[in-house]
């Protein structure tokens, strides 16, 4: 199998012609460059996703029919690899659109898959409420918050739904960065969820997912 690398030697010019996100995940744990708007929420519903164990944007570069391709992530889900290319209304060339399935058919064990940036956009909010987690998460990584944790959970013993404004009491700074610290981590690990009908606030439903 071929090790997905993110290919960054055009970085700097695409930085300046192209819309260019930066940003670091905990599933790919390096800053990331995202080419465009819809695969930076993509990346972001990647992180959302349990069956995601890790991924890597612009993974690979390959040649196909004399040109150049780099696809726009490659992921590994607990039971199967899948590198995807995200396009307007999920349209792809079917001429390239063969070999490229074939090669990395063959060469690195993975499905081919061609996703609308439609299907991303229509889960904007969602996607943006785990750049929010993630970017929470990745400025205090080294804190730890297990015995928050611990309460939280066991406050959903009780009270299986309640709003994040509960949770972490906002009006209590001395307390309320470990518990948002701690909330986030239960929520990325699966054990907690949100309702993502509205950008995280005050107010946002949380629920027991265990």
């Amino acid at each position: 199998m071929i090790i997905p690398k993110q290919q960054i030697k055009s970085a700097s010019k695409l930085m300046v012609c192209a819309n260019t996100f930066l940003q670091k995940f905990i599933k790919f744990p390096h800053i990331g460059y995202f080419h465009s708007y819809s695969e930076l929420l993509h990346a972001a519903l990647l992180e959302a996703d349990p069956e995601v164990i890790s991924f890597v944007p612009q993974p690979y570069k390959i040649v196909v029919n004399g040109r150049r391709y780099i696809p726009d992530c490659y992921i590994a889900y607990k039971d199967r690899h899948e590198v995807i290319e995200l396009k307007p209304r999920g349209e792809f060339d079917e001429a390239r659109k063969t070999p490229i399935t074939q090669y990395f058919n063959d060469k690195v064990g993975a499905e081919f898959k061609v996703v609308s940036n439609e299907s991303v956009l229509k889960q904007e909010i969602k996607a943006k409420n785990w750049l929010h987690i993630i970017q929470t998460l990745g400025n205090v990584s080294g804190i730890s918050s297990t015995n928050q944790e611990n309460e939280v959970l066991e406050s959903f013993e009780t009270k299986p739904k309640q709003i994040i404004g509960d949770i972490i009491q906002l009006g209590n700074r001395i307390h309320r960065g470990c518990y948002e610290l701690g909330l986030f981590r239960l929520i990325h690990q699966g054990k907690l969820g949100i309702n993502h009908n509205k950008l995280i606030d005050a107010d946002t439903e949380v629920f027991t997912c265990i």
